[in-house]
């Protein structure tokens, strides 16, 4: 799923809790930094989601919350 990253979102993501990046699912390795099922993952990790990241964010859909 893809969304506007910007005030809205960042207002509701700290308002909510909300966890959705890969550091936050049980498939992210530490280690390497990778999805366990292979996805590729850098739209999908914490970072991305940064106030300065431009553009849209982009849900992952074999998230799980740790």
């Amino acid at each position: 799923m893809r969304f506007i990253v910007g005030r809205e979102f960042d207002a509701e993501r700290a308002r909510y809790a909300l966890r959705h990046a890969c550091e936050d699912c049980v498939f992210f390795v530490a280690e390497t930094g990778r999805c366990a099922n292979g996805y590729p993952n850098a739209m999908h990790r914490d970072a991305a989601f940064a106030p300065e990241a431009p553009g849209d964010g982009t849900f992952c859909k074999d998230f799980e919350l740790l």
